[in-house]
């Protein structure tokens, strides 16, 4: 019994309770951590790692509302945003007028005139509403006659022009004959020209015309404009 109590020194016992404490340890970390144990201050800061988290783990109930921003968003992942599709082709003409048809505005066809008329030839440059229209190019290149045929003698129709011989207003309406020259002669100008039928139908346009100046010196009269019919 002494030579035990001579060997109970003060380091003996806390080296025995600290190897006491370790095996004990060891046992309970051998048989699992009891369930709920472990609370958020017991993980390290930065200890979760994207490694750590099971697949599809993270739900959408989990994520905090407003949390994703933008700038967190691969735009080219994403779809068609629900409505965003009529932005493609506009539904009603009351809001854009059936955008997908850019010729078409509130029911009135918009069409382009473009025309290299060779020299001593008669072109059409198109029949708009009921209103044929064609331009005459002479031996010298310049634009002789810009003639409106109404193919209705119910029509009435006007001319407003500017060229060369100055400011012009030409007019026609009722039986035939009633086309007219809405060029005035000019070689070269602009003119706007309106017409109508007793029905409602209505022509509304421009036109200019030029000789051989025209891109870049071709044997050729240009004419070019729109019309809205």
């Amino acid at each position: 019994m002494k030579q035990i109590r001579k060997r109970l020194t003060y380091a003996n016992v806390v080296s025995s309770i600290a190897l006491f404490l370790v095996l004990g340890g060891a046992t309970a970390l051998a048989a699992g951590l009891a369930k709920n144990s472990v609370g958020s201050k017991q993980i390290k800061k930065n200890a979760v790692t994207s490694a750590k988290i099971k697949n599809n783990a993270v739900t959408t109930a989990k994520i905090k509302n407003g949390a994703i921003t933008g700038a967190k968003v691969n735009l080219g992942s994403l779809g068609t945003v629900p409505n965003a599709a009529h932005a493609t082709n506009a539904d009603s003409a009351g809001s854009a007028g059936n955008a997908g048809n850019a010729n078409t505005v509130g029911g009135h066809s918009v069409s382009k005139v473009f025309a290299k008329i060779p020299t001593n030839t008669t072109t059409t440059l198109g029949t708009f509403g009921t209103f044929k229209i064609s331009a005459t190019c002479d031996a010298a290149t310049n634009i002789s006659e810009i003639e409106v045929d109404p193919q209705s003698t119910d029509s009435d129709y006007a001319a407003f022009g500017d060229g060369p011989g100055g400011a012009y207003f030409e007019r026609e309406q009722g039986a035939e004959p009633n086309s007219a020259d809405i060029s005035d002669g000019n070689e070269r100008g602009i003119v706007t020209f309106s017409g109508a039928q007793s029905g409602g139908a209505v022509v509304t346009g421009t036109l200019a015309w030029d000789d051989s100046a025209s891109f870049q010196g071709e044997n050729v009269c240009a004419v070019y404009g729109y019309f809205t019919s």
